[in-house]
């Protein structure tokens, strides 16, 4: 069951970026239902993937330890391009097992 603390927990866990995002949702759709899903609350932020800076905010070390992770095969990534992302559900999963 996911409680409130858990969703808090869980925007606390977010770069500033994304939680300026979800509180843009939350102002856009306003309160629309009485009642909202967890989805329906965190399915538009999480479909966007993560840069080095934001994964580097949400794993709370250096952009350069991200980069050397990276490097090594450390943490699973993407290139778009010349640009390394990663995605969210990824980077949830690396911070749990680091903890």
């Amino acid at each position: 069951m996911i409680t409130a603390r858990k969703v808090y927990k869980e925007i606390l866990d977010m770069p500033i970026r994304e939680r300026e995002r979800l509180f843009s949702i939350i102002a856009r759709v306003g309160f629309e239902k009485e009642h909202y899903t967890h989805e329906d609350v965190f399915s538009d932020i999480k479909q966007s993937p993560f840069t080095i800076k934001e994964a580097s905010e949400y794993l709370e070390v250096a952009e350069i330890t991200i980069r050397r992770w990276v490097r090594d095969d450390i943490l699973k990534h993407n290139r778009i391009g010349k640009n390394i992302v990663f995605d969210p559900d990824a980077l949830k999963t690396f911070k749990k097992l680091r903890q």
